[in-house]
């Protein structure tokens, strides 16, 4: 009977006796699976996959009962099931509530689940894989009995596209997940998959082992618990699976966690992290470069081994956690440490100059950066963009290193550098007779003033005039009467000045005048770093000088900000720190829990009205959003249409984090940490956010500009910590292909996105050759840095990129690598042949001239080393104090001291009876009696340590007091606490008297002043004679109050047939 199907009971009806309701179902096999839904699928799959396998699948079969329980496409669901959805299994038990099985789609014809193929809908996850992640998402509704599910249907095929963990990866760093770069479901769920599996086949990718299930319900354990909906699925499970450790659990990501990792290599075998996921790294991330999203241990491995030996122990110390304080701690450059790189901060969007149309209807163009694209007719100097100015047709661009000047009309552009080590923060408009002749430029090196020509380009460079100052951050020109211009510049810590400009735009008059002492004291009392400023008609008659910060706004009733006195008002304030300031918050839309490290920073000010005469509201850039302030009251309003709306009914991450503003005459443009967004309407009436085309990024600076009729927006997205501008790799030693490593960049504070910050000299140690006060002649670059190789036994690979001076010796790096010190030598003085020193202005011209035309005519020294010949003095040391030796100078003269030669340390140039050695020692005396060192031993304090001189090799008496350096010392190469009193470095102790000595003239029992044997007649004794009955000490003139009693019975009897020297040998 067993070669025979299943029998089926047999029903008959009367078709008299029907009553008009549905015809009924037939069963043949009674299987409960209708029959009508069994010939749907009663063929056979016959197929070939990529790897040669046959595929074969037989249909449902309306006479065998059997095949409901069967599930042939092994996707975790039998026939039944799937017959059954959107219900559950037991939906064809007698009394079960429901409808139709199956789903109605777009054209209205009802759909099933398929039991011959695994993926029903070609979504590429199967079929059993949805409906249970669609129970895990909450998609069953146990009051109706049924599935609904928004997410992970297995009849709903547009989801192959979806990443509803939103785990993707921005590779190309343009602000924008395309389709390509999400890490949708399905490959969520095919992830680790050998390349050839085919679900029908190889089954599940999950692993199983029966018949126990997982231990837990939630991802991504798979249970089998009694109550457990779906049965099948742990037995089709591949068993194609390798390197599993763990059982009855799916091999994928999780599609709905953006970070999977649910193991961790616990120092011997891999281990479950259950109940806790993630490292930090996106899924979409880690694989998009080989990383395996499923093991949190691989967050801290510097998988490219790009970390750097700080310390040069021979060891690249790992990081111990995944915190932002965790991986700082270790030399490595674990995968977790580049991914922050990457993220930034969550400022992942290319730095750059970019533009588009103003309105919905158009895409970005990002503006190439000259040194990726040197034949482009239009390109920026560099990517860091710090201001925006627009003159007609002529767009100037403010980056960190230089300026572009973009001629629209010519569609053409042309870059002015400024010296690498210059950081240039503002670019302020300088405005003669209503037209624009130049700027005013602040910097780390102060302020400049740089003119522009006729056709609007940048004058040259010997025309700007350089009026110094502190390290400044933004300019203002001040609305004051005259024609002269008086231009405000302000920098960190009260920090700054008021210069004046003639329409010349040359200083004119008292070129820095004092700023107010009350601005800088309210400046200097909170430690604020200026950020923005602005000057507004105030209500009566007196200007209000509006100055923000990285602390807040405070506000000055000033024309000249020169006011002796001055009382500033915070309108708002906050710093972690306690300050004279109090925080005050109020005034400002709330920003939440998270008020990061400058909530009331005030990135941009920008005035509006109906005229320049008729200011009434100024705009202010916050973290927390746009703001509008009534210059009438100064009182701030936020919020409504002044706020993002978001899209598609979500909040979007930024875009009331907001940078700059520009006021155009119907709207108002929004550049915030999102990218741009434009506000409807202006300072009367606002109408919430308007359609505009993206413009992506950290937009710092916001202008426009008509291009071919069609307005354009312009926008500087800020690089943040880093620049994007190569995608940072963790599989990749040098991600940004520079040629330096990305570790060492790091360390450096250097970018490793950044591929042309190679060529940069930032710390500015290249070489000064036209003594110009910039060293910019031959460049020590970063690279030149990263490659640098140790000269010598006690130096080492690679000098500090940061740091001038890597090795503190008093030569910078580029100097001392290629030899040359024209700066920093004393070419005018020199000895001749007979030790006699000389100084000559046509001799010294001469021999400068020679040694720049000769260079080099040095030996190069070893910057990593400050002691390069190892004879105790440092290489800048002997540098500044060598003299040439000779009559002329042709480059290859002897040295008084030579930094390759150690056998200049015992010599003895000036003949002062110490020697270089000793004389740079006593230097090193001088820095402990400053610093205290020589209180307790010494009884010398700073104070007066303060009056001493430095050691001077070429002088046989540094300090004047006309004694010998080496007869004050004692000959001895430090100062010793027996000898105090006595001192090189001091010309006051000539008429000291340490050793108590001397004669008591009148006997009256006291050693008097004049009786004393002080130190100036003790080394002068040499030199005592009598002349015409008077004592004399030769060339010397006795020091004022010196008083000679002690000496008077010399002149009692005849004088002396020959001197006291003269008995001397």
């Amino acid at each position: 009977m067993s070669q025979f199907p299943a029998l089926s009971p047999v029903a008959s009806n009367n078709p008299n006796e029907a009553t008009g309701e549905a015809p009924p179902v037939t069963d043949s096999d009674g299987d409960f699976i209708p029959d009508v839904h069994e010939n749907l699928f009663e063929d056979w799959v016959n197929q070939t996959t990529a790897d040669g396998r046959n595929i074969v699948i037989p249909g449902l079969d309306r006479d065998d009962a059997r095949d409901a329980k069967y599930d042939l496409d092994r996707d975790g669901l039998n026939a039944t099931e799937e017959y059954c959805w959107p219900y559950p299994a037991n939906c064809t038990q007698p009394g079960f509530p429901r409808g139709l099985t199956g789903l109605l789609d777009e054209n209205g014809e009802r759909k099933y689940l398929d039991p011959r193929v695994s993926d029903t809908d070609g979504d590429g996850l199967p079929d059993g894989f949805e409906a249970w992640m669609c129970l895990q998402t909450g998609g069953f509704n146990a009051n109706d009995l049924v599935f609904r599910c928004p997410r992970f249907d297995p009849l709903n095929a547009s989801e192959a596209d979806e990443d509803p963990d939103e785990d993707g990866f921005d590779v190309d760093r343009n602000g924008i997940i395309d389709e390509n770069e999400r890490y949708t479901s399905a490959e969520e769920y095919r992830h680790g998959m050998p390349p050839f599996h085919v679900d029908e086949l190889d089954g599940l990718w999950c692993v199983a082992s029966l018949p126990d299930g997982g231990p837990f319900d939630d991802w991504p354990y798979i249970s089998t618990s009694a109550n457990m909906t779906f049965a099948n699925l742990l037995a089709a499970c591949t068993t194609n699976s390798t390197g599993t450790f763990d059982e009855d659990l799916w091999l994928g990501t999780n599609p709905m966690n953006g970070d999977s990792d649910h193991r961790a290599w616990n120092g011997v075998s891999l281990g479950r992290t259950f109940p806790s996921f993630g490292d930090g790294l996106p899924d979409g991330w880690e694989v998009h470069f080989g990383l395996d999203p499923l093991n949190r241990s691989n967050a801290l491995i510097d998988v490219d081994q790009d970390g750097w030996d700080e310390d040069r122990d021979g060891f690249v110390t790992g990081d111990p956690v995944t915190t932002e304080t965790g991986v700082s701690l270790g030399e490595a450059l674990s995968s977790y440490e580049e991914y922050l790189v990457y993220n930034d901060d969550g400022n992942v969007v290319r730095s750059g100059l970019k533009h588009v149309a103003f309105g919905d209807d158009d895409t970005w163009v990002e503006v190439p950066v000259r040194l990726a694209s040197p034949t482009a007719n239009v390109a920026t100097l560099h990517h860091d963009v710090r201001g925006l100015h627009v003159n007609d047709q002529d767009v100037y661009v403010l980056m960190r290193h230089g300026i572009t000047h973009w001629a629209v009309d010519e569609d053409t552009s042309t870059d002015v550098w400024w010296p690498h080590a210059t950081r240039l923060t503002d670019m302020e408009p300088l405005f003669v007779d209503g037209a624009l002749a130049g700027f005013a430029v602040t910097s780390n090196d102060g302020l400049q003033i740089v003119p522009l020509l006729q056709d609007g380009s940048l004058a040259p460079m010997e025309t700007w005039s350089s009026l110094g100052g502190p390290s400044l951050e933004r300019a203002l020109v001040l609305d004051l009467d005259g024609s002269s211009l008086h231009v405000l510049a302000l920098g960190t810590n009260g920090e700054g000045g008021v210069w004046t400009i003639g329409t010349d735009l040359r200083p004119t008059g008292d070129v820095l005048g004092g700023l107010s002492p009350g601005i800088e004291a309210s400046l200097s009392s909170t430690n604020a770093t200026v950020t923005s400023l602005a000057q507004a008609p105030g209500i009566d008659g007196v200007p209000t000088l509006f100055v923000g910060t990285d602390r807040g706004l405070v506000v000055f009733e000033t024309a000249s900000a020169r006011d002796p006195v001055l009382n500033g008002t915070w309108l708002f304030h906050f710093a972690f720190e306690a300050t004279v300031v109090e925080r005050n918050l109020d005034p400002l839309r709330p920003i939440g829990a998270n008020v990061g490290d400058a909530p009331a920073e005030v990135r941009d000010l920008v005035l509006d009205g109906a005229g320049p005469d008729q200011l009434d509201t100024m705009w202010m850039a916050m973290p927390s959003g746009l703001h509008r302030m009534d210059l009438r009251t100064l009182t701030i309003s936020h919020g409504s249409d002044l706020v993002h709306p978001g899209e598609d009914g979500r909040s979007v991450v930024g875009a009331d984090d907001v940078h700059s503003v520009l006021v155009l005459d119907d709207a108002i443009l929004i550049g915030s940490a999102w990218g741009l967004w434009v506000v409807d309407g202006g300072r009367d009436a606002t109408y919430g956010a308007r359609d505009q085309a993206l413009l992506p990024g950290e937009l710092a600076s916001l202008a426009t500009v008509e291009v071919d009729g069609v307005l354009r927006v312009l926008g500087g997205a800020a690089p943040g910590r880093f620049s994007n501008q190569a995608l940072m790799s963790p599989v990749s030693n040098d991600s940004d292909f520079d040629g330096m490593t990305d570790g060492w960049e790091l360390i450096y504070g250097l970018d490793p996105t950044d591929p042309w910050d190679a060529v940069l000299d930032p710390d500015g140690d290249g070489l000064d050759k036209d003594l110009d006060g910039f060293a910019d002649d031959r460049l020590w670059s970063n690279l030149d840095e990263y490659r640098y190789i140790a000269l010598t036994e006690d130096g080492y690979d690679s000098t500090d990129p940061s740091n001038p001076d890597t090795d503190m010796d008093g030569a910078t790096d580029g100097a001392e690598v290629h030899a040359f010190h024209l700066s920093t030598t004393t070419l005018w003085c020199h000895y001749d042949f007979q030790m006699v020193y000389q100084c000559d202005s046509d001799v010294g011209a001469a021999a400068n001239l020679t040694y720049v035309q000769n260079a080099p005519t040095d030996a190069s020294t070893d910057p990593t080393n400050p002691d390069s010949d190892g004879d105790g003095m440092p290489d800048g040391w002997e540098i500044e104090h060598r003299r040439w030796v000779g009559t002329t100078f042709d480059g290859g003269n002897n040295w008084t001291l030579d930094p390759m030669r150690a056998e200049d340390a015992l010599w003895d140039a000036d003949r002062d009876g110490l020697a270089n050695i000793c004389e740079y020692q006593w230097g090193i005396m001088r820095n402990f009696a400053l610093n205290g060192d020589l209180v307790d031993t010494h009884g010398e304090s700073p104070e007066a340590a303060a009056s001493w001189v430095d050691a001077d090799p070429n002088n046989p008496d540094s300090d004047g007091d006309t004694m010998t350096d080496g007869w004050e010392a004692g000959g001895l190469c430090s100062y010793d606490a027996t000898r105090v009193g006595v001192n090189p470095l001091n010309g006051s102790d000539a008429l000291g008297n340490p050793d108590g000595d001397g004669f008591d003239v009148n006997l009256d029992g006291v050693l008097s002043p004049g009786e004393a044997y002080v130190n100036w007649l003790e080394f002068h004794l040499k030199d005592l004679d009598v002349v015409n009955g008077a004592v004399t000490f030769g060339e010397f003139v006795v020091p004022e109050g010196l008083n000679l009693s002690l000496l008077e019975g010399m002149l009692l009897g005849d004088e002396p047939a020959h001197g006291f020297i003269d008995d001397a040998e």
